[in-house]
Formats: structure tokens, sequence, C-alpha cells
């Protein structure tokens, strides 16, 4: 049995980031991960996720939504330096594609996965065209000595292909799938989403061969790729985070500003950017509480992911020297988290910042209450009924509120789409699973010039390697 499966669809361009990447991951952690190919538009129609008149799920988000994430697409695509050209008929139908690639023995599946990736995603070819398909299989060295059965059109009316993919489609679908590329983790039964997740496949199956929990993967912060991991000295560079206490994803990027603080030293300033979110939600047209209205699967998985991060987060916490605080989260019993106040007292004073969110996100405290605030407030050793009162009645208290309506104002002129966005000068990013693209912006790389790879770095060894041998190579 396969340590892992990697459901893929080669219409989708995050699924092709994947596939070049994932080998390595296999490699590093000596897992064999079997590639099981899906139809995307089958997940789509099990899940009731919406779509675009093309099929698309990119075509049904709102404007400013779409925006974004075709910039953080391509991006990633830059990164990863992946010189796609989009297909004028974007998304094609790959069912004949994913049936050719179901009649293929897992052997030779992924040499002929990544050659139709490339023929989709780079060549420019017809993979709607049974044809093209055939002629892309037989280059890649496949023949009727190699398969066994005739590789000609007799294949895309075969139904047993058909059926498995239907099959691996239905099998993702159960395992939690509600869109490619996901990861299966067999033993532990655990799913992830995301090409952006593959550090957490990687350090799960790190740990599970060293027999131990995640703090047990050497420099476990590295599976991250970067471009660059040294930064210019003495370049002053400020950061701004802009934050809303309502959203557990602001939490766990804020559990990070003090890592990258660290690796970047005094140089580095931090400015703190109080908005509402809830506001920015309304004026890009998305759901006020995203995980109210998310289809079942993916909800579920959200919570899940949550989890996952708190859990990696956590053991980069504990390698870092000194240890940070661990990064606890639990799931508030007042949901959605009203923070409008708590946002006007961290306006007024920053300190507070910390004690608010780990209130709320680690201790399941009350934080939507002026009551409760002050109670947070005062166990943490601030004045809380005076900075209460003066973000309510005091002499600064309208400043305040246009304060925080500036600041949210800008944010939807800036054109986020949500919590946590990093600033750094003209660049922005979104997500907390982005912190690599944060510190690597910090540390001087430009999306627009370097042609620098992020790669997750030399620094990778066996995980039959010893801890000194590991130490050796590690800079």
């Amino acid at each position: 049995m396969a340590d892992a499966l990697f459901y893929f669809d080669i219409s989708c361009p995050y699924a092709l980031i994947a596939s070049t990447r994932v080998e390595d991951v296999a490699k590093f952690t000596q897992a064999t991960i079997e590639w099981r190919p899906v139809l995307l538009g089958g997940l789509y129609q099990l899940t009731s996720a919406a779509q675009g008149a093309a099929g698309s799920a990119s075509d049904a988000m709102p404007p400013a939504r779409r925006a974004w994430a075709a910039h953080d697409l391509e991006r990633e695509l830059s990164r990863y330096q992946l010189d796609v050209r989009w297909p004028a008929k974007h998304p094609m139908k790959t069912v004949d594609a994913m049936r050719l690639l179901c009649a293929v023995p897992s052997a030779h599946r992924i040499g002929l996965a990544k050659a139709l990736y490339r023929a989709y995603w780079m060549d420019m070819q017809d993979v709607t065209s049974h044809s093209v398909l055939l002629r892309i299989a037989r280059r890649t060295g496949l023949s009727r000595e190699v398969l066994g059965f005739p590789l000609d059109e007799s294949i895309f009316a075969t139904t047993q292909w058909a059926d498995d993919l239907r099959s691996n489609t239905q099998e993702a679908f159960e395992h939690g799938a509600f869109g490619v590329p996901t990861f299966w983790l067999q033993k532990e039964e655990k799913m992830l989403f995301g090409q952006d997740r593959l550090c957490l496949l990687e350090a799960h199956l790190s740990a599970r061969q060293r027999n131990g929990d995640l703090e047990s993967v050497k420099h476990i912060n590295r599976l991250m790729p970067r471009c660059l991991r040294t930064a210019p000295e003495n370049r002053q560079r400020t950061l701004k985070f802009w934050f809303d206490f309502s959203s557990p994803w602001s939490f766990l990027g804020y559990t990070q500003l003090q890592r990258v603080k660290r690796e970047l030293g005094d140089s580095l300033k931090i400015e703190m950017k109080p908005f509402l979110l809830g506001a920015l939600f309304k004026a890009v047209g998305t759901p006020v509480v995203p995980s109210q209205v998310a289809m079942p699967h993916k909800a579920a998985y959200m919570r899940q992911d949550l989890q996952d991060w708190a859990e990696y987060w956590s053991a980069c916490s504990a390698q870092t020297y000194p240890p940070l605080p661990p990064v606890k989260l639990a799931w508030p019993d007042e949901f959605p988290i009203r923070s409008v106040i708590a946002l006007r007292v961290a306006l007024l004073e920053p300190a507070v910042i910390d004690c608010i969110y780990r209130a709320g996100w680690s201790h399941n405290r009350n934080i939507s209450t002026a009551a409760g605030l002050l109670e947070v407030l005062n166990d943490a050793g601030f004045p809380g009924q005076i900075l209460l009162d003066a973000v309510t009645t005091g002499d600064r208290a309208e400043s305040l509120k246009a304060a925080l309506r500036t600041n949210t104002d800008e944010a939807v002129a800036l054109g986020f789409c949500g919590a946590p966005t990093f600033q750094i000068d003209e660049h922005l990013v979104w997500g907390q699973d982005r912190i690599n693209v944060v510190q690597d912006l910090l540390s001087g790389w430009s999306p627009e010039k370097s042609r620098l790879k992020a790669t997750v770095g030399a620094f990778r060894t066996s995980i039959n390697t010893t801890d000194n041998q590991a130490d050796a190579i590690v800079p």
C-alpha cells in the first residue's frame, strides 16, 4: 500500500505546481506516493461546488477575489519557474486524458502525466483530441508491449478505464476532497488540500518515518519553499500586518510575526494595521462568515486545516531558539467574534493585541463584548476599564472609530480579500500560508525581476541521516 495518494487532474494549474514538487517529497521522506487520476468536474458535481459557465470554479468568484486568485497563481507559477501559456479554451475537458492515465500502469503513469501537463499548460496542444493523446503516450515510450493492450482509439471506449476514473473520483470525494491537488495520508487517514500544503505532507511523512510527532522533524520550518534564505544586512524594511481579531487565519499569521522578526533582526519594523474584516467582505461581495456558507466538505476541511497549521507552527516555534510559545487554537463558543471594540482598543494600545488574540483563539474567552474584554485586559495586567472608556466615550473615541474606518477603506481600495494580509512596500500577500513569500519579499526577492526558484533547499536530508550529519549540512 502506498504511503500517500496524490489525486490530480491535468486541467488544474495548482495541481500542475504540485506535480513538479511531489516527487521530491517522496524522495526525501522515502515514502511511496501514488498518483491517482480523478475528474475535477466530477468532484465539483459531487460537492455541489460553484462553477462558471465553462466549468471553472474561479469564474464563480466575486471579481475582487478572482483578481486576487489570478495574481497569487501567477506569483506561485513564477516562484517555481513554470512558464505557463494559458490555453485559449481553458478549462479543456480532460475526461479522455484522465481515462488514458487510468489505463496506464502506475510505473508509467507519472511520466505520462507530466507529458500531458506540459501539453496542456506549455505546448498549447489540444488534449481533447484522441490523436494528440495517443501521440503523447507513444512519445513517452508506451506501446502495446508495455501496456498489454492496443494503444489506439479502443482505450477511450473501454468501460474499465471510465469506471476506474469514476471510482477514483468517488474515492477522493469520500476522503473529503473537493478539488485538486488533494493528498491522502493512508495510515493517518488524513486529507491535505492544495500545493501549498506539501510542506505539511512532507512533515507528516517525515514524522512517521521517525516514529515521532512534527517536532521530531529537523528544521521543519524549512519545508516551506523559499527563493532567498538570507537578507542583506542593515537594510531597513517595514512589514504591515493587516488583521482582524475575528479571523482564526489572522491569529495563525500573527503567531509567526515574532519568528519572522527574529530571522530579519532589528532592521525589520512591524506595523500593526487593524481593520474590519466583515466590512471588507461586504464591500467585495463575499459572505461575511465564509465558513458558515461553505459546502460541507470544504467547511470540514477548513477546521482541520486550521489545526494542521497550528500544529505545524507549534513545531516551528519549538525549534526556534529560544523557543517561542506553542500555537494553540481552540474554536470559540462565541462565533463569529464581534471585534469592533477590541480593534479600537488595539488602535489605542497595540500592546494588548497579543492577550486579546490568545484569549479569543487559544483560551475560548469572550472578546466580543465589553464585559468579556474587560476581564481579558485586567487579567493581562492592563487598565481594562480605562481603555474601554477611552474607546467608547473618551475624548479619542471618535478619532479611533474614524481611524478604524480609514484602515478598512484603505484595505478595500488596495483590493484585499481577507485577513491576514501582509504588505511589504507595494507587494500584498494574503494568507498565513504564504509566510514564506513574505519572508522572501523581506529578504529582497523581487517577483518581477528575480529568476530564483523556490525550493525547500539543499539542507534536505534523508530521514535516516543522523542528527549530527543533518546539522552539519544546514547553515
